[in-house]
């Protein structure tokens, strides 16, 4: 999965990287309720999705590429999503 991680040296070579980052980097939590997608995390795990969501952008793949995001990625294992998946299109 190609990351450019473009989102996090930004943030770091302005100064602006969260300075507990290291502390809590638990996975995302993503739910649902009442037709509601609910996606959280700590302040490193937002910056990673960040990552990956310009990454995709960037990519330069047609249309269809796509990443599956789970517990072995980005998801907390007590999600009630096991599973993610971000495509994009043109």
């Amino acid at each position: 999965m190609f990351n450019s991680k473009i989102v996090s040296k930004h943030l770091k070579d302005t100064g602006a990287y969260p300075l507990t980052l290291s502390q809590n980097n638990s996975g995302l939590t993503i739910s649902t309720e009442n037709g509601q997608l609910t996606i959280s995390g700590f302040p490193c795990d937002l910056i990673d999705i960040a990552d990956l969501l310009v990454s995709l952008v960037l990519s330069g793949e047609k249309t269809g590429q796509h990443w599956h995001l789970d517990s072995s990625t980005l998801i907390a294992e007590d999600s009630s999503i096991v599973e993610l998946v971000i495509g994009r299109n043109d």
